[in-house]
């Protein structure tokens, strides 16, 4: 048996990166990766198992792989972290292309069904006894290239006469959390999928419902009347959307006068209709930067004593978190560069890279708590800690891995693992 811990000694011999050999330590120990031992597919197991084939893509997440060619260049050197899975070296990109090219509908729910057991076995946000509130909205991802399955013309922001697929997701911002996922063609629209997510958020936050403590927060995507509907027969939810239509907005508007608006922003102003049925409607007027005011309408059930209708308009705001999950996972995760052409292996590895980003937060909330790192981004984990060496050392007591302070993030994250508190893992190498 041998003992993984972490120094600030000085030594040269075999490396590992800190922040992967760290992060998949704690995966061990908390059994993050025990469900995936079981996971079924039909492939030929020569040199390593599809457990094992499986592990080495989330470890390519982890480290922030543009695409399979780089597991070659990021993984090659990780010996202990290999040793940790019982690999004596890196899969290379050819089998994880295999590996991901077989995923099927089976696969799916698979992941699927891993993604929630660990949910509900590790989520803080499901533990909390407080407020949680869950965003929901929906990126686009490009596939302009030739025989990508399933790939259809849609809606992409910016990006006209583009094909590619639409990925809906939930996400809790306050704990940095991956609630649900699914992905459709270009052309689908995100109401298309409401029913399922809010299946998925409710199954989960069964308790918070029940306190009243869930709040729904949606983009006007899914501010239909019909889904304004849905939400607000649902007992105990809370909710805010914007409003699917402007022009309901901007007709109100034309009858409101200027002075009746209340300064929400800079440039924004907020008018609240009558309340109607315990449904309050919120007019935003905005400027623009060429000057020109645009409406748009917020609707929620929150009651007016617990936010006004300015607090309203800034909580609203706040779906950003999302947005920003989005624009990491395309630039960090790398999502954005598909891995395969197949519809399946695509949506598979998303699912690997929602489970694996709460793998992440797991650990930034029990290993990084209450140190300098523990709000830092996922995008400076990944590309400035993600690139500290540390030194490994292997001896009959054990292993451990040095980590010389050299740099202000080698000290920080050196002080966080090196720290007491780190719970030590007994490994079979």
């Amino acid at each position: 048996m041998n003992n993984i811990t972490f120094t600030q000694d000085n030594c040269k011999e075999e490396t590992t990166s800190t922040w992967l050999i760290s992060v998949m330590q704690f995966g061990l120990k908390f059994n993050i990766f025990k469900p995936f031992e079981d996971f079924r597919l039909k492939m030929k197991e020569v040199k390593y198992t599809v457990y094992q084939k499986l592990i080495t893509t989330i470890m390519s997440i982890i480290v922030g792989c543009e695409t399979t060619k780089d597991i070659n260049e990021k993984l090659g050197l990780e010996k202990l972290s290999m040793n940790m899975f019982g690999m004596d070296i890196t899969p290379d990109q050819s089998q994880i292309n295999e590996l991901i090219r077989r995923f099927d509908e089976d696969s799916i729910n698979q992941f699927q069904d891993i993604h929630n057991k660990l949910f509900l076995e590790h989520s803080n946000s499901i533990h909390s006894h407080s407020r949680v509130v869950v965003d929901c909205d929906q990126t686009g991802l490009i596939a302009n290239g030739k025989n990508f399955k399933l790939a259809e013309k849609g809606y992409f922001p910016k990006k006209k006469n583009q094909r590619g697929y639409q990925l809906s997701a939930a996400f809790t911002g306050e704990a940095s959390e991956t609630v649900a996922m699914f992905l459709d063609s270009g052309n689908t629209h995100c109401s298309d999928h409401f029913d399922d997510l809010l299946k998925a958020i409710l199954c989960k936050y069964k308790e918070h419902l029940y306190t009243g403590n869930l709040i729904l927060r949606t983009d006007s995507g899914f501010g239909s009347v019909e889904n304004i509907e849905k939400l607000n027969s649902i007992d105990d939810l809370k909710f805010l959307t914007k409003a699917y239509s402007t022009v309901t907005a901007k007709n109100i508007a034309k009858e409101v006068d200027y002075s009746e608006y209340i300064q929400a922003d800079e440039a924004a102003w907020v008018y609240e209709l009558p309340e109607n049925n315990g449904i309050r409607n919120i007019i935003v007027q905005t400027l623009s930067s060429k000057g020109k005011l645009k409406y748009s309408m917020l609707v929620t059930n929150i009651n007016s004593k617990d936010m006004n209708a300015v607090e309203i308009f800034h909580f609203y705001n706040k779906r950003q978190t999302i947005e920003a999950f989005f624009k990491m996972a395309k630039n960090v995760y790398h999502i954005k560069n598909l891995r395969t052409k197949e519809f399946y292996g695509i949506y598979g590895f998303l699912w690997l890279v929602f489970i694996t980003h709460n793998l992440v937060s797991w650990f930034k909330s029990l290993i990084l708590y209450d140190t300098e790192l523990e709000n830092i981004g996922v995008r400076v984990l990944v590309k400035r800690i993600g690139n500290i060496r540390g030194f490994v050392e292997r001896t009959s007591e054990g292993i451990k891995v040095n980590i010389p302070p050299i740099t202000k993030l080698s000290k920080l994250i050196a002080d966080a693992l090196c720290s007491p508190r780190y719970i030590q893992l007994a490994l079979d190498i």
